[in-house]
């Protein structure tokens, strides 16, 4: 463990208040130490960290399918903050996570077994704890082969909490599917990649480097888990909470994991569960580290608390559901308000019929609003027994036939009789479930009690009914009263929909979901039942409007990134660098100094104060060497090192000083030492490279012309302007300032036809950024005007770094699209401040006025 003094951001006043009552003790100053160290571009990671946060969060992806990618806030941060705590803080065990982030460490309870790292990530219900398991899993891998390093892990264990999570989790792993399927590492590190994914009840296959195993707790041992045993048997047998009793069952991986090479990695999901360190889960765990060391074990949850309320202390990283809501990563709950009652009678259907009828007329309307969009909506309703849901489920198959008649409602319980379904039908049920989201499911409603519990999470959930009494007896934490509608419907490129899904229930069902709005401290929206109808804003190309139709050209990219640049290298000319010549001061190598305090974690008391002393850079070599490794891995070409060296070292001897100097003396080793050196060489040399890593391709033409009313329909939930020139239904604006320049476009005579370009549509042109990743520039506008020229237009409100490089690659592709097509193709870049001043009425008036437009 890394010790240091307790850093400003563990003291009083750092923080809102609020901050510390609502969240984990550790996590307020781990956010704002992490922030810091982001600005910091990162220091003290290893070269391979390096470049997979530069991969991950720093550069433009698409999909196989050819949709936009890229991980969201949340998703970066925790991973941020887990190697911020593993490979910079090097916290290795709960107590010196406490000691040195923990906002009030003396009033925390020590965890009785501390013998590994442990870190908790709180993450809401749909916000994507998978993609960072398996991000976390590739850094660790990636270090430990990539870097030698015998810290981080080589094998992998994820551990679910019955079988329903269990399936969900083996949709991504299975056959290492989410390591192919999203961007998990760039192209080069393909050769380091030799990993094999085992899912529970695979043999052993031929060695590899890497292993990762999934398999659910209950396989470990032979009992149920603690708490659990008053379970109904037909919750067992759907969610798997009871262990396999068939020998053959029962999984090996303990026993393998045991053989392998290299440290494991343990991770939790729905680690919730985990929070009595005295459970079966963890003692399963502690044995098998007594068997293969654990570098790390990670938690994740939505809901890591204890029972008295509390987040886990070791909990690092916290996205609320609240901020997940506000941030569109998970739909937002709407509460319905009404004035129906309870009906006074004893016949399930009869009492709840107000309830359950206003459920099914809001979807209907779901129905009809996402029939253009091809999405099926699902109506989930939450009911007190297994025997009203029997009933529930028999009444809406009866009543409304047509919409839930037959295998269109699935009930998830006992037969009508109370009896326990054979086998074969829960296998059905489960098969069921898992596939409900798919376009060939015939499900449109799910009656259960049972499918509150974690892991069982539907995308197309629209309309949640519950009708049942929630008490602390139920063992159900407010955030599952409405957990099982959270995830979001569209996913990929639909940013500016906000999806939503409306909770209907009586007055204890509401109850509960008011316990969750205190718990979250957000005040969620509300609609009038049977008053305010649902309106689902569509966008579509329209038939009838062909003739403002726009074709754009589809080019092979002009833009490649060299794999190599040896040549390139060996031919620099280190003396026409500019440069000034560094200081070579003749004096007395410096020793630097650190303070080591050893505390007491309850008193702070100083108990231990040492100085200890780093040595510098013995040999110019050395220097060169990290200069080099450094210089590489910036411009993503590590493979370039050995080019590096001896260019790095001849600059240092013929060009740094302003004279030839000796690298052999010791004065001139201190010299290219210091941080003016580091920055001088680091920056001019990754200058030059960047200047030359990215060449030009003649483009050559794919499509002459991909139609605008290709686009699927998609929805949204900005400002619209109903346009007679535009293709679609509505031109979509994201700000004013498209909104204003769409009715110009609209009302400007010499302009025939213009749409506001989609990102469904999926137009994108490649340009260099400033650290020559190749990234997509999605341009706002295209429009026709009357001579026959096409214009790609930008609206631009403020300028950043970047604007040059864009308006540059779009003259460029502009160029480029006129050669091939014999179409003629133009740029135009039209800031805010300008097109408000010149008020034009005409493209001409607005092309004439924009002189600093290049054309």
């Amino acid at each position: 463990m890394k010790i240091k003094k307790k850093s400003s951001y563990n003291q009083r006043g750092m923080f809102d208040i609020e901050e510390y009552l609502t969240t984990a003790p550790c996590v307020p100053a781990l956010r704002e130490a992490v922030r810091t160290w982001r600005e910091d571009n990162y220091k003290g990671v290893t070269d391979t960290t390096r470049e997979l946060l530069n991969y991950w969060f720093k550069t433009d992806h698409r999909l196989s399918n050819g949709q936009r990618f890229a991980y969201h806030l949340a998703q970066r941060e925790a991973m941020e903050t887990l190697i911020y705590c593993f490979e910079v803080e090097k916290v290795r065990s709960r107590k010196s996570l406490l000691e040195h982030f923990a906002y009030d460490s003396k009033n925390l309870r020590l965890p009785p077994y501390d013998d590994y790292p442990r870190y908790c990530v709180k993450m809401a219900t749909g916000s994507g704890k998978t993609k960072v398991m398996a991000l976390a899993i590739a850094w660790h891998y990636f270090n430990a082969v990539r870097e030698n390093n015998n810290d981080y892990a080589k094998t992998f264990l994820l551990i679910a909490p019955n079988v329903i999570v269990f399936e969900r989790l083996q949709t991504d792993f299975a056959g290492g599917r989410i390591f192919r399927a999203d961007p998990m590492f760039p192209k080069h590190f393909e050769m380091f990649w030799d990993f094999e994914c085992y899912m529970r009840g695979d043999s052993e296959r031929a060695h590899s480097e890497g292993a990762f195993f999934l398999s659910n707790i209950q396989q470990f041992y032979d009992r149920p888990l603690k708490g659990n045993s008053n379970e109904p048997e037909v919750m067992t047998a759907l969610l798997g909470s009871k262990p396999q009793t068939q020998k053959l069952e029962l999984t090996d991986f303990d026993e393998r994991i045991a053989k392998r090479d290299g440290l494991l990695m343990v991770l939790n999901d729905e680690a919730h569960h985990t929070h009595d360190e005295d459970n079966e889960w963890n003692k399963v765990i502690r044995k098998i580290h007594t068997k293969r060391t654990i570098a790390s074990q990670l938690d994740f949850s939505a809901t890591p608390r204890y029972s008295k309320g509390g987040n886990f202390a070791w909990t690092v990283f916290d996205y609320p559901l609240k901020q997940a809501i506000q941030d569109n990563i998970v739909k937002r709950p709407v509460k319905g308000i009404s004035k129906i009652e309870e009906a006074k009678s004893n016949v399930v259907n009869v009492k709840y019929a107000g309830f359950l009828t206003a459920g099914v007329e809001r979807w209907k309307e779901y129905r009809d609003q996402l029939d253009s969009l091809k999405k099926k909506p699902i109506l989930f309703i939450m009911m007190n027994s297994t025997e009203e849901a029997d009933d529930i489920g028999a009444w809406l198959k009866r009543k409304y036939p047509a919409e839930f008649g037959g295998e269109k409602t699935l009930v998830i319980h006992t037969d009508s009789s109370g009896e326990i379904r054979s086998r074969n039908e829960l296998e059905k049920a489960r098969k069921l479930a898992r596939e409900i989201d798919e376009e060939t499911s015939t499900v449109n409603a799910i009656v259960s009690v049972l499918m509150l519990r974690e892991g069982w999470d539907v995308q197309n959930v629209t309309v949640v009914v519950g009708l049942r009494p929630y008490t602390s007896k139920a063992n159900i934490l407010p955030e599952q009263t409405i957990g099982r509608g959270l995830r979001l419907m569209f996913k990929g490129n639909v940013s500016n929909y906000i999806e939503r899904v409306d909770v209907i229930g009586n007055k204890a069902f509401l109850s509960f979901v008011e316990d969750l709005e205190l718990l979250e401290n957000l005040k969620l929206d509300t609609f009038e039942i049977g008053k305010d109808k649902l309106q689902i804003l569509t966008i579509m190309p329209v038939d009838a409007k062909k003739s403002v139709d726009i074709g754009l050209p589809e080019l092979t990219p002009s833009l490649v990134r060299k794999k190599s640049l040896a040549e390139e290298i060996s031919s620099l000319d280190v003396m026409s660098l500019k440069v000034n010549p560094l200081p070579l001061k003749d004096e007395k190598k410096e020793m630097k100094t650190f303070i080591y305090e050893g505390r007491d974690i309850i008193t702070d008391e100083v108990l231990l104060e040492r100085e200890y002393t780093i040595p510098p850079a013995q040999t110019a070599q050395e220097v060169i060497g990290y200069y080099a490794r450094r210089i590489a891995s910036n411009v993503k070409l590590p493979s370039q090192f050995a080019s590096l060296v001896p260019k790095l070292r001849e600059f240092f001897e013929r060009k740094a000083f302003g004279k030839e100097v000796n690298l052999d003396d010791q004065h001139v080793v201190s010299a290219m030492s210091t941080n003016l050196a580091s920055y001088v060489v680091t920056k001019e040399f990754e200058r030059v490279l960047r200047d030359i890593i990215v060449e030009d391709n003649t483009p050559e033409l794919l499509t002459p012309k991909r139609l605008l009313s290709s686009t699927s329909p998609f929805p949204f939930s900005r400002k619209v302007f109903e346009a007679q020139k535009s293709i679609f239904n509505y031109v979509c604006c994201d700000n004013d300032l498209e909104y204003s320049f769409a009715k110009f476009l609209e009302n400007a005579e010499d302009v025939e036809a213009f749409a506001k370009l989609p990102e469904q549509f999926g137009f994108s042109i490649e340009y260099p950024d400033t650290l020559s990743n190749i990234r997509n520039y999605y341009p706002d506008f295209v429009a026709r005007v009357s001579d026959g020229t096409h214009w790609i237009i930008e609206t631009k409100g403020r300028e950043d770094i970047e604007v040059k490089l864009k308006d540059e690659a779009a003259i460029r592709w502009c160029e480029n699209a006129t050669t091939l097509t014999g179409v003629t193709w133009r740029y135009m870049k039209v800031p805010q401040g300008e097109f408000e001043e010149l008020h034009p009425s005409t493209m001409e008036e607005l092309i004439g006025g924009l002189v600093k437009t290049p054309a």
